[in-house]
């Protein structure tokens, strides 16, 4: 019985060491796998697929790092207006307004519209 209590002592005191260790089973590699396969597609990991789909939003690991958002609102820029400028031969257009910064003044170009575009159904919205 003593060899028991024990043994029993040292089975939970070891309980906490056991996030210490790097184990590969194969569900760790096959999801570390899957989530590589992922994010060189999709430039998303399967956690935020599984995000997406439950809120309804385009959310990314990768959009949090550059804009601190991790599901932000879509938002549609309407490129059909465009800014002309002369140049030395020819006419260049763009969608954005001086994009040189050369301080040249466009050809009668109305601004472009932004909208927010709605978010689809989540898991969770009725």
């Amino acid at each position: 019985m003593r060899h028991i209590s024990a043994l029993a002592t040292l089975l939970v005191s070891a309980l906490p060491l056991g996030g210490c260790f790097f184990t590969s089973t194969p569900f760790t590699v096959a999801s570390m796998g899957a989530d590589m396969v992922s994010l060189t597609s999709t430039k998303k990991t399967v956690f935020d697929h599984v995000a997406s789909a439950a809120t309804g939003r385009d959310c990314s690991s990768l959009k949090f790092t550059e804009i601190g958002e991790y599901c932000p609102d879509k938002v549609m820029v309407d490129r059909t207006k465009v800014y002309c400028y002369r140049t030395l031969a020819d006419v260049d257009c763009h969608h954005i307004p001086d994009p040189y910064k050369n301080g040249y003044t466009a050809l009668a170009s109305p601004p472009p519209e932004i909208k927010v575009v709605p978010k689809n159904k989540g898991w969770f919205d009725e």
